[in-house]
């Protein structure tokens, strides 16, 4: 760290001189060479000194801020402060220079129509950038700052282009371009399931996303994701909900394999600072204390100052998250008991066929014909006589029978949609299936992409005419109950969107 923080001195103290020797070439930043993006010179320095007109790249300002954050050490041995003053011409760039940051890291992404430029971690930031308020305020009022600055500096010799607002709450904002059809970053099997394309990319638009449906796997997921997934999930079809639960497993295993760019911009609102909207924050909050100091009389721009008095109000800021976090908790739980979930929920799995005995048992079993079968938990027991029995045992709550009555002619708490029909349940599991959440009583619905319909001996022998170590894939509980029950689940929080 000390080798940079020296190497960027160095750039800084010859950055005049070296303008003069060689030309002022406006394109490239005098400290590292690089070429200037249109957000750097948009976006230029606020320099208090009249006439300085010194502007280098987001990133070494980036640098040049860290850099500030503690006493470094010099080759010699000596302690030294780093000042957030101009390289050119040591003026304090301490009110202004977050101001400039924060411009410039949201230009550098909203500013870029065509997505497909972006990585997925930089659409979802693209995306939170545009629907989050706090940011779109603090946005707004470094706009003003910066043209009020700019205007008060008409005079100069340079002519600054200065940014008008690009914050329009009223118009349609930033979705992605996957809204109709399934999402690129998806990968589906179902050859039951009709063309997504045939979606309305109206209803998707409009759909709220619903994340109690999605295990937390929502953080892992783009808002439009998140839309199309919910869609599927309350279609009431039995393919659409199999092919959704595909997609969830999708994004599970994804995650597991570190690819977690939305569990850094969840984390970053309690203040992890890791993540590119975490970085933004910190910006705002930075700068928002430096004009504090400013406005007091107090300012200093030695950051080992600005650390100590930030002491009082981090622990504030830490509180008030909290008591956010406890109330965000009550509500989920007020909203999971007034609209609760299938008992029965939907599970992807992929098992491998093997001569010498498959990692499930099954068993046949009926199903009433009822909505209130998806809030049924299915036991299987054997006695010591060898004995197979099969209990169910129903849900019984305030939410349940209001769900199961929605839409129903004659409200009875069962829900009646079908006539009688055999399917099959898992009788036993081993390690692999066990560690894939698989459970006893999960009803098989959909094998290798298709839905299966026969009996348990129909089942078995569909596995055993597979090649040894062929990968099946299996879709439990995506039945009629289940896609009904999460439909009416749907149709009953969202009144307005029958």
């Amino acid at each position: 760290m000390a080798d940079l923080i020296t190497s960027l001195l160095k750039s800084m103290s010859s950055a005049s001189a070296s303008a003069e020797e060689e030309g002022d070439d406006d394109d490239c930043c005098p400290l590292c060479s690089t070429e200037l993006e249109p957000y750097d010179t948009e976006h230029p320095t606020q320099c208090p000194s009249k006439h300085c007109h010194f502007n280098f790249c987001l990133n070494c300002i980036e640098q040049f801020i860290q850099s500030t954050s503690s006493t470094q050490e010099a080759s010699d041995g000596n302690a030294f402060h780093v000042f957030l003053h101009c390289p050119n011409c040591r003026s304090n760039l301490g009110p202004s220079i977050r101001d400039t940051v924060l411009l410039r890291k949201v230009d550098k992404y909203l500013k870029i129509d065509d997505d497909v430029r972006l990585s997925a971690s930089e659409l979802r930031v693209k995306h939170s950038l545009e629907n989050d308020a706090d940011i779109a305020l603090a946005v707004e009022e470094a706009r003003s700052r910066e043209n009020d600055f700019f205007r008060d500096h008409a005079d100069d010799t340079a002519s600054f282009v200065t940014q008008g607002s690009i914050w329009s709450l009223g118009s349609m904002e930033g979705y992605e371009a996957d809204l109709s059809g399934v999402p690129k970053s998806f990968i589906s099997r179902h050859h039951s399931l009709h063309d997504g394309a045939n979606d309305k990319e109206g209803a998707l638009v409009n759909m709220r996303p619903d994340t109690t449906l999605m295990n937390g796997l929502e953080f892992f997921m783009t808002d439009s994701e998140q839309r199309f997934v919910t869609s599927y999930l309350v279609s009431g079809d039995a393919s659409k909900l199999a092919a959704a639960t595909e997609m969830l497993h999708y994004v599970s295993a994804l995650s597991r394999q570190g690819i977690t760019p939305n569990s850094k911009r969840s984390k970053s609102f309690y203040g992890n600072t890791n993540s590119m909207m975490g970085s933004i924050r910190e910006v705002i909050r930075e700068g928002n204390e430096a004009r504090r100091m400013e406005q007091e009389g107090g300012a200093r721009t030695n950051s080992a100052g600005v650390l100590a008095e930030m002491f009082v109000p981090l622990a504030k800021e830490k509180r008030r998250n909290r008591e956010q976090m406890n109330l965000e908790l009550k509500k989920q739980f007020e909203y999971m008991s007034k609209f609760p979930l299938p008992l029965r929920m939907p599970k992807y799995a992929e098992l491998t066929a093997h001569k010498r005995g498959f990692s499930l048992t099954f068993r046949d079993d009926t199903w009433d014909g009822t909505v209130l079968d998806a809030f049924c938990k299915i036991s299987v027991t054997k006695s010591l006589l060898g004995h197979v029995s099969v209990t169910k045992q129903h849900g019984q709550s305030r939410g349940i029978r209001s769900i199961v009555d929605v839409g129903s002619s004659k409200p009875n708490g069962r829900g009646q949609i079908d006539t009688s029909r055999p399917r099959v349940i898992v009788a036993s599991i081993s390690a692999e299936g066990g560690q894939q959440g698989i459970m006893i009583g999960d009803v098989v619905s959909h094998i290798n992409g298709s839905q299966f319909y026969g009996s348990a001996s129909d089942l078995v022998q569909n596995i055993n005419s597979r090649s040894d170590g062929e990968l099946l894939t299996f879709a439990f509980n995506a039945d009629a109950a289940v896609a009904e029950a999460l439909r009416r689940r749907w149709m009953l929080s969202n009144p307005k969107k029958k």
